[in-house]
């Protein structure tokens, strides 16, 4: 029995990172609690290890929530909202005026870049293989099988204008403590499929004797697909900023009773005083 539940930890790496972590914390608090328990008391070193732990949480808190490390939370990125053929159909009106332009022009409140991030998260959301559990969906974006399979005429953006609220202006201190508001920013990534290619002819060579693979060339006929994005600027320090008011507040609450127990024994001594 006991080699089976040792196979079943050294087996499972998710359970064997539970056991550590408890055993980690049972052996470094628990031997801090034993010395102060030896000490000062039960109780009162009871009180003394976790006033302690949570000030030390909160001190490393106060860190990760300064330097955006640690325990974050979500990264900034891209969203697909919408993939159309069309537009003028997308609910947003900044994206629904790009239907007036055609690839060769350049809409006014549009920025054309080369953003490498832009381009893998539309790759991303309308390429699915045959295994990819999305095309088992009713609706799904699942429009090529490759990335091959189609060409990306431009990527353009627009907004993400960032403000501070009340007129406060943008310093170092203001950037840890007060993070700034931006208005939506969103992406849109214009891709055409290509036109189905020819299969290799053997007999098809050239002056040198090597055999001319067919060009992939744009399906005039296809519609130009738009992939619109809007700007996930994520939540890095949301999770370090509970963490650090959480602790605070337990920190708090346990040098209140010590100092509420040294009343106690201060109203004793003055008692036998007199």
């Amino acid at each position: 029995m006991s080699a089976s539940i040792l196979a079943i930890v050294s087996w499972d790496p998710v359970l064997t990172g539970y056991l550590a972590v408890i055993i980690a914390v049972g052996v470094l608090c628990g031997s801090v609690y034993l010395l102060l328990a030896t000490n000062l008391g039960v109780r009162l070193g009871f009180l003394v290890a976790w006033t302690g732990l949570w000030g030390w949480m909160l001190l490393m808190s106060l860190v990760w929530w300064v330097f955006g490390i640690g325990w974050i939370g979500s990264q900034p990125g891209w969203n697909v909202t919408h993939v159309a053929a069309n537009p003028a159909t997308v609910p947003v009106a900044v994206v629904q005026d790009l239907a007036r332009y055609d690839l060769d022009q350049a809409p006014p409140e549009w920025t054309e870049v080369d953003e490498a991030d832009i381009r893998s998260a539309a790759d991303s959301h309308v390429v699915c293989n045959d295994a990819d559990p999305r095309r088992l969906l009713a609706v799904n974006s699942c429009r090529f099988s490759a990335a091959t399979d189609f060409v990306t005429h431009r990527v353009l953006i627009t907004g993400g204008e960032r403000y501070r609220p009340l007129g406060v202006p943008d310093n170092v201190v203001t950037q840890y403590f007060l993070p700034s508001r931006g208005k939506p920013e969103y992406a849109v990534v214009q891709i055409q499929p290509f036109a189905p290619t020819p299969d290799v002819d053997p007999n098809l060579v050239d002056d040198e004797g090597t055999v001319i693979l067919p060009q992939a060339q744009i399906d005039d006929d296809a519609p130009v697909y738009s992939i619109v994005m809007v700007r996930d600027h994520g939540s890095v320090r949301l999770r370090p900023a509970l963490l650090a008011i959480f602790s605070a507040l337990l920190f708090g609450l346990g040098c209140y009773h010590l100092h509420r127990r040294d009343q106690a024994i201060w109203a004793v001594r003055e008692a036998a005083g007199q």
